[in-house]
């Protein structure tokens, strides 16, 4: 009987021999197996987004603890996996669980307001030249019984347990693709060395030295920007939230969280301490909430253009119009991932545009 099977050098023998022709066709093929294998997996891309972006952020502190405990790479991985999720769900539970508390409060405020109206804030008519005319606007709207319970009467505790059980679903289905991304990231973290040789071999084999190259700087920009905006979005918000705590602002560390979360998103921390002014200069302390407005303000502007830039550095030189585009379409496309991976094909495209245009200077030199 015949033995069939080949060694190595043989197979790559073999593919030194191949036509043109074949070559082809077999580039072909790789493409058509992509697309396929891409389809399958179209329902889990956005974790799989997720765990490749936190594995490129995570990659570097890996590495240097990988050296410490080696032979573990797949213990050392899951370790990694577990932190992250800690930090994804220790937020989302404190949040979880003072909503709960403060629901029965929310429920008979409602039923309140439906029953007496809302009444307006006692410094609205002080308010020069308009303050009469919005305390009687509020009181036509909203101050009154009828009113109140016409704006808000679609509202109940049958209703708000509805829309609760409604979502159970999704949050349900959020875990588990949260679950997926974990286990994804275990993965590229244990096999980090072997992924990445086989990516550099593939790209400066499809694009050249420009690939190399290109890769690199890719895989800079996704670390800056997700270690720098995470960096900055925590400190943006724990120090706003040292000013929710002085102001008085109830749940001063439940708003620290949401600003946090917010200030992953372009303006988003800005609508976390304006409620929280609102709130105080509602409830009478006009100079409180307008101090701490004022502080948030202080706070973001420094962050966003003195802090995050000198973080991030020179891996993601983005102007400002395409930094904006990237991340507000990375949001509304990809979700919470595309805050990181739009403003990184901006700065892709960017890098590519560059390039282009050194390769035609260099051919007219």
């Amino acid at each position: 009987m015949t033995d069939h099977r080949t060694t190595p050098g043989t197979a790559t023998q073999e593919r030194h021999a191949d036509t043109p022709a074949q070559k082809t066709r077999q580039s072909y093929l790789t493409v058509f197996i992509t697309l396929l294998a891409i389809w399958m997996a179209y329902e889990f891309l956005t974790p799989l987004a997720w765990a490749a972006v936190l594995a490129i952020a995570e990659w570097p502190l890996y590495r240097r603890l990988s050296v410490k405990m080696p032979g573990r790479p797949l213990l050392l991985a899951s370790a990694f996996a577990v932190v992250t999720a800690l930090f994804v769900i220790l937020p989302l539970s404190l949040a979880a669980v003072t909503l709960a508390q403060e629901s029965q409060a929310a429920l008979d405020w409602l039923k309140h307001a439906q029953q007496f109206g809302i009444a307006a804030p006692a410094w609205l008519a002080g308010v020069p030249l308009i303050g009469s005319r919005i305390a009687a606007y509020w009181q036509q709207h909203i101050g009154n019984p009828q009113a109140a319970n016409a704006l808000l009467g679609s509202l109940s505790a049958a209703s708000v347990l509805g829309w609760t059980r409604s979502i159970g679903g999704e949050v349900a289905r959020e875990a588990g693709l949260f679950l997926i991304t974990l286990m994804a990231l275990a993965t590229l973290l244990s096999r980090g060395v072997t992924i990445g040789r086989q990516v550099r071999i593939a790209a400066r084999r499809s694009f050249g030295t420009f690939g190399g190259e290109f890769l690199h700087r890719m895989l800079g920009a996704v670390r800056a920007t997700v270690n720098g905006t995470m960096l900055v979005s925590v400190g943006e918000g724990a120090t706003i939230g040292i000013g929710y705590w002085v102001a008085g602002v109830p749940q001063p560390l439940l708003f620290a969280t949401f600003t946090i979360v917010l200030a992953l998103i372009p303006f988003g921390a800005w609508l976390a301490f304006g409620l929280a002014s609102l709130i105080l200069i509602g409830s009478g302390s006009v100079l409180a909430g307008a101090l701490l407005f004022a502080f948030g303000v202080v706070v973001m502007t420094v962050g966003d253009n003195v802090v995050q830039p000198s973080v991030i550095g020179s891996a993601v030189e983005l102007p400002f119009l395409l930094a904006l585009l990237g991340a507000f379409g990375g949001l509304a496309e990809l979700g919470l991932v595309g805050l990181f991976v739009g403003p990184v094909i901006m700065a892709a495209l960017l890098l590519v545009w560059q390039e282009w245009m050194d390769s035609d200077d260099q051919g007219r030199a």
